[in-house]
């Protein structure tokens, strides 16, 4: 049995088992009639900012690559939406892959640099989302909740504090490598050096090209734009989830949408396709935990705030998938050859 056949059972496997839990105990008439009666303009107008959300991203993609070379706006949406369409569509969160790779050959950028932007667009979004949520445990809406839901919510809070203190650990110290590259460069490379001398001028040249997809840190003009164009991602994703909440008549201060956007993250992280399961229950459970909404309604707005998040943009992705020139299964073989290889040189 291959590394590929495992990592897919494993992601569907999770995918069933999450969904099975998301929907214990749920009652399916309850939860159509609460889908039935959205208001479908409040959904609308949701939707719309989960688009306006992933254009902001193929922004930010663009700011994030700025020290390495330009990267076309074309460029930049095309890749964003068939990314976002493979992470609905293939296990094991595949659609990471498929945006590097895309930029990579459609710009001539070096692909080692093009997949680092990964790393620190994932550090730009645990920045936003950690502070976010500090400020919503340091001042929660008002509202009266279980003793179990007090509990979490601290836990959560020393969570939130412990991985702000380890982002702001983690930059400052890519922040030195910056400071001493050549030398951990070398370090890094010693190994071939050692062992395979023929590989060390491509794991030079991929370590030297991977820390310049990060120098986006180091640029203080640049570091500024992407952090602002961070906060405009997220501000949208927050708001999505207030009027996701109000076409089901849920009225909740802005702030409440800082810890359920916190929880979908979290069960996002889950490598099944789209966060199918993980993603659902996390909403679920935050709003039944932490804002005594019955659990049909909870259920029904969680899979509508999915459906909102991943369906248009998986549709619009699909449909861009011929001006590439690709197919899924093409999409699905580049993501699986760039995770093979990650560590050679494959700059175009």
């Amino acid at each position: 049995m291959t590394k590929r056949t495992v990592r897919i059972g494993v992601s569907l496997f999770l995918m069933v088992a999450l969904l099975v839990v998301f929907l214990w105990n749920v009652n399916f008439k309850e939860v159509g009639e609460a889908l039935e009666s959205a208001n479908p303009w409040w959904l609308l107008l949701a939707g719309c900012l989960a688009l306006l959300s992933y254009w902001l991203r193929a922004i930010r993609i663009i700011l994030l690559l700025r020290p390495v070379g330009k990267v076309r706006q074309s460029t930049a949406n095309l890749s964003t939406a068939v990314g976002y369409a493979a992470m609905s569509l293939l296990p094991a969160r595949m659609g990471d892959l498929v945006r590097p790779v895309i930029i990579s050959r459609r710009d001539a950028l070096p692909l080692s640099a093009a997949l680092a932007s990964i790393l620190t667009e994932r550090l730009f979004d645990m920045w936003t989302i950690i502070v976010g949520f500090l400020l919503f445990s340091l001042a929660p809406p008002t509202m009266n909740l279980s003793s179990e839901a007090l509990r979490i919510l601290d836990i959560l809070e020393l969570t939130g504090w412990v991985l702000g203190i380890g982002v702001v650990a983690g930059s400052l110290v890519l922040l030195g490598l910056f400071r001493y590259q050549e030398r951990f460069v070398r370090v890094l490379a010693w190994p071939a050096r050692r062992f395979v001398p023929r590989w060390e001028e491509s794991l030079t040249a991929f370590f030297n090209h991977f820390l310049e997809g990060l120098k986006v840190i180091q640029r203080p003009r640049d570091l500024l734009l992407t952090l602002g164009a961070s906060v405009l991602v997220w501000w949208t994703i927050y708001f999505q989830m207030k009027y996701t909440l109000l076409a089901f008549g849920i009225v909740l201060p802005l702030r409440a949408s800082y810890l359920l956007v916190m929880l979908s993250v979290a069960g996002l992280a889950i490598p099944t396709p789209g966060g199918a399961g993980g993603f659902h229950w996390a909403i679920q459970k935050g709003l039944t935990a932490f804002f005594g909404v019955e659990l049909n309604l909870a259920t029904g707005i969680a899979i509508a705030y999915h459906a909102l998040c991943f369906v248009p943009i998986t549709i619009i992705g699909l449909l861009a998938l011929p001006v590439l020139g690709l197919s899924l299964r093409e999409t699905a073989r580049l993501a699986e050859e760039t995770a093979a290889t990650a560590g050679e040189q494959k700059d175009p």
